[in-house]
């Protein structure tokens, strides 16, 4: 009848009236005030029209009072277009407005107009920059020891602005840490006797070339050191690096570093670098060995990266799929328990 939840509402009560309801019991019924269905009432007998009882409000649109002038916007766009300030900034158009056309016409507005003609982004050197660097082409790893991700990361210590630092590389296929250290200094020796670790333990020395993995990493100084460049060039080893700024290029070491912030034995502070270089023996060895990797299928990253995920599922599919015949035999009734 009126289109509305409300007007719904009162059809239901008044048709329980009808019937020898009072409306006090039909609103007890419906657990709703009395008090509102009588200001609805009201609402609906005093606005015939607007049952909703909402009031109209009609906007006039008017013109600002410090809109352009049709002369102002030309101006704008000519300034714009200009080959002659095409590298000045809104502020500069601004004041060469003043200069050239005695207007004034504000830095926000040149930057209004150039931002609808996308244009408004870095110039000269500085747009040059922002798509100087661009996603590591590193491709997908298939199989252990591909590629290889590694960072660094802050330790607390009990001094404040002193920090240790936890020199940590996984296998990005895997997500096991094949190599990890701990030092009281960023230098780009540690990182590459974290290197020198890491194809020890893997045994990767005397391996062709083609067959080393692949190093991604972000762009901090020890990464991009001329000692560094050079330690990879010697073992023929492709750098990758990440965007600045782009977490997402590296994923798998910075998710590591937050299961190790994360964890709940984490102690948040360190006293001593023989401290922290014991927490770290215990905590690396459950998380290779015992720690049930999500994005792995539950299955801890030693296991994958030793290549026993596929005898693990189909054990558990296994125990399933016995688990599921078994309970329908038993709820089907040819099973009997004893």
């Amino acid at each position: 009848m009126y289109g509305d939840t409300r007007c719904a509402i009162l059809e239901i009560i008044d048709y329980a009236i009808t019937e020898g309801l009072s409306q006090y019991k039909a609103c007890n019924v419906l657990q709703i005030d009395e008090r509102r269905i009588q200001r609805w009432r009201k609402q609906i007998t005093s606005n015939p029209d607007n049952p909703h009882g909402r009031q109209k409000h009609q906007s006039k649109s008017h013109k600002p009072y410090n809109a352009l002038t049709p002369e102002e916007r030309d101006i704008v766009k000519q300034m714009i277009a200009s080959e002659k300030h095409a590298d000045a900034s809104c502020r500069l158009l601004s004041i060469k407005t003043m200069e050239d056309h005695e207007v004034y016409i504000s830095p926000v507005t040149y930057w209004q107009h150039m931002k609808g003609q996308e244009i408004n982004g870095p110039r000269g050197v500085n747009a040059k920059r922002k798509s100087h660097h661009t996603k590591p082409d590193i491709g997908y790893s298939t199989g252990p020891n591909q590629i290889w991700s590694w960072d660094i990361t802050f330790l607390k210590t009990l001094v404040r602005y002193q920090h240790f630092y936890l020199y940590s590389l996984l296998d990005n296929y895997s997500r096991k840490i094949i190599a990890w250290l701990i030092s009281d200094r960023l230098t780009s020796d540690n990182a590459q006797s974290l290197w020198d670790q890491a194809l020890i333990n893997e045994n990767l020395l005397n391996v062709p070339t083609r067959d080393l993995p692949k190093s991604l990493s972000d762009r901090g100084s020890q990464m991009r050191s001329h000692s560094t460049r050079q330690f990879f060039r010697t073992l023929g080893i492709d750098q990758h690096f990440s965007r600045p700024r782009t977490p997402n290029d590296n994923p798998q070491i910075e998710a590591f570093f937050s299961t190790v912030k994360n964890c709940p034995d984490y102690p948040g502070r360190f006293e001593t670098l023989e401290e922290a270089v014991t927490y770290f023996q215990e905590f690396m060895n459950w998380y290779n060995y015992h720690h049930y990797h999500t994005a792995l299928g539950m299955i801890t990253p030693a296991d994958y990266h030793n290549g026993k995920a596929a005898e693990i599922i189909s054990e558990r599919n296994q125990i399933k799929q016995a688990t599921l015949e078994n309970r329908r035999k038993v709820n089907s009734g040819t099973l009997i328990i004893t």
